[in-house]
């Protein structure tokens, strides 16, 4: 199906339904929360004699995206529920009401397509920016409020424009948000922004990560660190490109201990393909950019190495 037929499928079923619950991913990022709050917003304002609701709460270090406290409701099953730039099912923050009709919306490779609906397009360098797509197409009113958000979610995963999945139409999108009015300089600060505690959590990763000679980078935050400096999991995410910006760094790997005593990871790279190792431990994402869940410590281990061998691979390739 062509993306305009899937576009017009969508809103018609936006149209139709009653109810709409709109879900993103667990541990969100800025473009989880500006995708999902942006379409309720969008939505809310369409139809305002419609539910909609936003089926997460949004996490204290990125209410500034969007600070509303919303009231959850129980899905039923006559309920349509869009899910955005979320790849997997185990990964939706909320179960899925059974036997309700499901639109995903996502730029991640779509190894799950989970909805009865599916627009997934790798090409987005975020899920806002499709959001845009669908709003624009829908002829929905793009108010200063929601492009807010848009522009926060685009910045975020584009790392304010430096990821190779940035496009002309990427920022061409940009620039029609910022036509809005929005304030870009108070967005991109607070996509900056470093508490106190952060600051000290910035210090311990600079100091604590390992760089190995291939340009591997990599560091272990344990849960002792957070309570420490009085963080929540999850604060971290602002911290994940910075061993990126030293010059000696090629891939680099984030493991975060969970209150649960997993551990997350994030796999990022300037060049070489990460996913295929994120994959080999049950993850996956973007070929620069992935995530995965590994059990214990000794799991970490394996993850570097096998890491450290593809980048010495791709290293003797160049």
């Amino acid at each position: 199906m062509k993306t305009s037929a899937i576009i017009t499928a969508i809103t018609k079923s936006i149209v139709k339904m009653d109810r709409i619950l709109v879900y993103r991913h667990t541990n969100p990022d800025p473009d989880a929360i500006g995708a999902q709050f942006g379409l309720v917003a969008l939505l809310k304002a369409a139809y305002p004699e419609k539910l909609v609701v936003a089926m997460a709460p949004v996490p204290g270090h990125l209410a500034w995206i969007d600070p509303t406290d919303e009231q959850l409701v129980p899905p039923q099953a006559t309920d349509l529920v869009i899910a955005v730039d979320c790849a997997n099912h185990e990964r939706l923050a909320g179960e899925l009401p059974t036997g309700a009709f499901v639109i995903k919306i996502d730029h991640h490779p779509n190894h799950d397509p989970y909805g009865q609906l599916n627009w997934v397009d790798e090409t987005y360098s975020s899920c806002s920016e499709m959001i845009y797509e669908l709003a624009q197409a829908g002829c929905f009113t793009i108010t200063t409020a929601v492009a807010t958000k848009l522009y926060a979610g685009m910045i975020g995963d584009t790392v304010r424009f430096s990821t190779p999945e940035t496009s002309a139409r990427t920022l061409k999108i940009a620039s029609a948000l910022a036509a809005t009015d929005i304030d870009i300089a108070t967005i991109s600060h607070h996509e900056m922004d470093l508490t106190p505690a952060l600051s000290k959590l910035y210090g311990y990763v600079l100091s604590e990560q390992t760089i190995e000679p291939s340009g591997l980078a990599h560091v272990v935050l344990p849960q002792r660190i957070f309570s420490d400096l009085s963080l929540e999991y999850g604060d971290e995410d602002a911290l994940v490109p910075l061993p990126g910006n030293l010059t000696t760094v090629k891939v680099w790997l984030f493991f975060i201990e969970t209150p649960q005593g997993q551990y997350r990871v994030h796999f990022r790279s300037k060049a070489i393909n990460v996913n295929a190792v994120a994959k080999a431990f049950n993850g996956g994402g973007h070929p620069l950019a992935s995530g995965a869940f590994v059990p214990d410590l000794v799991t970490v281990g394996q993850v570097i190495e096998q890491m450290q061998a593809q980048v010495l691979a791709a290293t003797a390739v160049d």
